[in-house]
């Protein structure tokens, strides 16, 4: 263990300090939902979940604007399939698609209404199991894989304008996903975890954004830290967790020109739970809601979000 947490922290802190997506917070939920668990040598993995992302506070910086005019709303359907081949490498897809709506309102009435949906971006994430204890209290992996441009990126409102990046079902680049994941079982409780993960997005650049121009996100820089139990609930184990997230991610470059009101700072906390029908069959749900941001310029950023979906082991 001494030998192989240098190897995650030293990848956990790069991350953090490489020129560190998304212009607010919207667009497909790629980076929070990636990893599925550690899982024995020839077993097969499928989760299958819904996103839904409300975002109705304006921001200043860290201050909170008086403004109900916006609303925005991300609604993904989320699908990740995993196969581990050997006692330590395994693979995972991850495929979505995605509605959003935004909505602006004056004086109580609504004056702009945009739409856009369809398959968005996937990624291919190949993992390798670095350690592994011979009692199964501690495991670390580490992960690296493309995130490949499959969704659109060119629709347009109803006047013929391109509409935002941020509100496109896809981003029309490559991007390199970095990502890792740590768990310990407590001594003192060996029915508790210890939650560790971090992913890093190393943003590529859309040539053909609005057909003539460039459009890169800011890189993006995801860690996780929390806690899950184990306990019985009515003849059926339940898994309940709480997590902290911090997110951080830098502005957006339109033609090689920084975009304003882009880029910034969150900090989350994620309660949830996890009921198992089975060894190999759950149903989860969880919960984000932010503690604080710090956004740069004024934009619109996530009130609460919810994830829920179902899990099987094969």
């Amino acid at each position: 263990m001494r030998i192989y947490l240098p190897i995650f922290f030293f990848v956990f802190f790069l991350s953090g300090n490489m020129d560190a997506q998304s212009c607010c917070s919207g667009g497909v939920p790629v980076s929070g939902n990636l990893g599925l668990p550690t899982a024995e040598k020839g077993s097969s993995q499928v989760s299958l979940s819904y996103d839904w992302n409300v975002l109705k506070t304006l921001k200043e910086g860290v201050e909170k604007l008086e403004d109900q005019s916006r609303n925005r709303t991300t609604h993904s359907a989320l699908l990740e399939i995993g196969h581990t081949w050997t006692n330590r490498f395994s693979t995972d897809f991850f495929f979505s698609f995605l509605q959003q709506v935004r909505t602006i309102r004056q004086n109580g009435q609504q004056t702009d209404l945009d739409q856009t949906s369809g398959i968005g971006d996937a990624v291919a994430l190949f993992k390798y199991q670095v350690l592994k204890t011979k009692n199964g209290g501690s495991n670390l992996q580490l992960g690296l894989g493309p995130k490949i441009p499959l969704g659109a990126f060119g629709n347009k409102d109803d006047r013929g304008i391109t509409l935002s990046a941020d509100l496109q079902p896809g981003s029309g680049a490559w991007d390199l996903i970095f990502w890792g994941q740590f768990t310990h079982q407590l001594s003192f409780r060996p029915s508790s975890n210890l939650l560790l993960s971090s992913t890093y997005a190393l943003k590529g650049e859309n040539p053909r954004f609005n057909e003539i121009e460039t459009y890169a996100f800011g890189e993006e820089w995801l860690v996780s830290i929390g806690i899950s139990d184990r306990m019985v609930l009515f003849n059926k184990l339940v898994d309940p967790s709480l997590l902290f997230r911090y997110r951080t991610v830098q502005p957006d470059f339109r033609n090689g020109s920084l975009l304003p009101s882009s880029g910034g700072e969150w900090v989350y906390i994620n309660p949830g739970i996890t009921f198992w029908f089975s060894e190999k069959m759950s149903y989860q749900i969880n919960g984000e809601f932010p503690l604080y941001a710090n956004l740069v310029g004024t934009q619109i950023t996530p009130t609460y979000r919810f994830n829920t979906g179902l899990y099987w082991r094969f």
